[in-house]
Formats: C-alpha cells, structure tokens, sequence
C-alpha cells in the first residue's frame, strides 16, 4: 500500500510540474522558464523538480512533448469520430481555428517548434509524433477509401493544414466557404456540403 500511494503522489507531482512547465513556457517563453519558477507555479520545492528531473530542459522537453501529444490525438479522435471524411475534415477546420494567437496552446506549440530547432532530444521526439501522425492519417484516409496514395496524401494533407493554422493566426476572418472542399477533393473525396454561413470556426446548423 505504502508502494502504491508513494507511487500515486510521484505522478500527482510530475503532472502538477507538467502543467506549470507548459505554462510558463505559453506565458514568458521556453528560454525564460527556470526551476524556480515552475517550483513556486507547482507549490513545491526547488529540490523536487531535479528529484524528478536531471535538468529543468528535460522537463520543458517532457511537458511539451506531452502536450503536444495529448493535441495531437485531440485532432485524430475527431477525425475517427466523424461518419465520413467530409465530416471529419470540418470538425478539423473548427479545431484549427481556435488557434488564435494570444491562445496559450498556440503559443507553446510555437516555442516548442523554436525549442526543437536546438534541442536534439526534442526535435526527434517530435519527428516520431508527426509520423505517427501522418502513419494513422494514412490509415484513416484508407478506412474511407477515398486516396490511392493515403501516405502521400496524409502528408500533403497534414502540410495543407499547418499552413492553414499560420494563414488562421495572420487572419483570423479567413472565409470558410472554400476551404472543406478542396480539403475533400485533396483527400480524394467529393466536395461536401459548405457550412451556411461563417467563418472556419462556425459550427453547422
């Protein structure tokens, strides 16, 4: 028992180091975040953190990936969710759009991309995750039946959308009417039904 609940407490400290970690680094930027200040954020002692991580980077580098992670999946349960691709890609379009810039999410996906840029450790955990990313698209994609390439087209796909979320941050009133079907069409699929009215982020009636 005494195993069990020393165990539990463990966990219930990483993850309270964890969402101070992705904080700090949306708030004040990765290079700013230090152990003192994820300790006072988490209400712990300095010393816990390096009890449970050699270097605060390694911490940065495990609560990003976490939740970058845990976002990632967010997106592909709305693709499984969806009755069709159609359907899929514009619950996608609505997650994409709520990307704004001043969103805490948004801004931690931009410092971890910087991030990865110097640290190796991140950058290929990063790699992994995207090809899973692209690898479970692709198998989706094959599910529908609607490409003759799912690879291929997953990742042409996923690049579509990431440029999308940077035209979204730059413009948020970027019209949705067009935006669907050519998703649709790209995945190999016949243009669905365009939302009545609204931009990327309006919900169908």
């Amino acid at each position: 028992m005494a195993t069990t609940d020393s165990t539990t407490r463990g966990e219930q400290t990483r993850a309270r180091l964890f969402d101070a970690a992705v904080q700090l680094i949306a708030e004040e930027g990765w290079g700013a975040v230090t152990t003192r200040k994820i300790a006072d954020r988490a209400g712990v002692r300095a010393g816990v953190v390096h009890y449970h991580f050699a270097t605060v980077t390694d911490l940065l580098v495990d609560a990003a990936l976490d939740a970058t992670r845990r976002e990632l999946g967010r997106g592909l349960e709305l693709l499984r969710e969806a009755e069709d691709v159609s359907t899929g890609l514009r619950h996608v379009l609505r997650a994409v759009a709520e990307y704004a810039a001043d969103e805490p999410m948004t801004a931690l996906l931009s410092e971890t991309l910087l991030a990865a840029r110097r640290i190796g450790r991140l950058r290929e955990e990063l790699s992994a995750l995207l090809r899973e990313l692209r690898a479970v698209t692709a198998q989706w994609l094959r599910s529908q039946g609607c490409a003759e390439e799912p690879e291929a087209t997953a990742i042409v796909l996923l690049a579509a959308l990431d440029g999308l979320m940077l035209h979204l941050l730059l413009d948020p009133d970027l019209p949705a009417a067009s935006l669907a079907g050519p998703l649709a069409r790209l995945a190999g699929q016949a243009e669905p039904q365009a939302p009545s009215t609204g931009t990327v982020g309006t919900a169908d009636a």
